[in-house]
């Protein structure tokens, strides 16, 4: 996650910085520029692969525009983003929406049959997963047990569909000699619960769309109070972006409209044994 410090421009040397830079700036865009943030965040694949002519067709904005918005983010021109896209991306290993096509025409497998789905969702998870391998940088990693290592107590909380993910980083997290608190609202108690929450903390959040009101003002209040907030997110541009120390952002494998949570959870795990083995060292 460094950022090199070029003619007094912050220039990231990743796309993983690049994309925490383009939420802490949104914001402060213009219009114009926001349409670019929100497709260079939405279609980083395309960005990769397509012209500068396409993409700026694409996020219908002039040429000019894509410039702008690079020059925003501290490089000397659109090339010079675009390689961070490029260096993360053109090397993806597998197609595997183009392998169930072929198995599905072979097997000649109905589209609703339980084998049909069973592929599906195995290949969507697999492809989410291998997506999720290389949107995370080492760097992100590092920060982000660094700062659970560091912690007197780890919150963790997590709403409705995110509920399952937290709940396993708690009971995980429980074998190890960090001090661990489950937030949730079991009689009551979430108020209290987050009342002892100060600096020396730090917030562990899961939460997707639609996001969870309880998670929002949980964000909102350890922010204020200057608590760290690690958080796996489908989207990090969602509203509280700008507030979190660090931010993984997962797209799950879905199959009809039923969103999966294995990355999340590939991600929860990574994180919990990391920090455990923090204490064997």
């Amino acid at each position: 996650m460094a950022i090199k410090d070029t003619q007094l421009q912050l220039v990231p040397d990743d796309l993983d910085t690049l994309r925490e830079l383009i939420a802490k700036r949104y914001d402060k865009l213009s219009n114009r520029l926001r349409q670019v943030a929100d497709y260079v965040m939405a279609q980083p694949m395309l960005v990769a692969v397509e012209t500068m002519a396409t993409i700026a067709e694409q996020a219908n904005v002039p040429l000019s525009t894509l410039s702008r918005f690079s020059n925003a983010m501290g490089f000397s021109g659109f090339s010079q983003m675009q390689a961070l896209f490029r260096d993360q991306y053109l090397n993806r290993p597998r197609d595997y929406k183009e392998r169930v096509r072929r198995a599905r025409e072979q097997d000649e497998l109905g589209p609703e049959s339980p084998m049909a789905i069973f592929q599906d969702y195995g290949n969507a998870n697999i492809e989410a997963m291998e997506q999720l391998q290389m949107s995370v940088s080492p760097q992100k990693l590092e920060h982000a047990v660094a700062l659970m290592d560091k912690a007197d107590t780890i919150y963790i909380q997590g709403a409705r569909r995110a509920y399952p993910v937290a709940f396993y980083l708690w009971y995980a997290l429980m074998k190890s000699d960090n001090n661990v608190v489950l937030l949730d609202d079991h009689g009551g108690m979430l108020t209290p619960m987050t009342r002892r929450m100060c600096e020396r903390d730090v917030l562990v959040t899961v939460t997707f769309s639609p996001y969870a009101p309880e998670t929002n003002r949980l964000i909102e209040q350890a922010h204020g109070k200057g608590i760290p907030i690690v958080a796996i997110t489908d989207n990090l541009m969602a509203t509280h972006g700008g507030m979190l120390a660090v931010c993984f952002e997962v797209q799950e494998g879905e199959v009809m409209g039923f969103r999966s949570l294995s990355s999340s959870m590939y991600m929860a795990q990574a994180l919990a044994v990391s920090l455990m083995c923090r204490e064997t060292s």
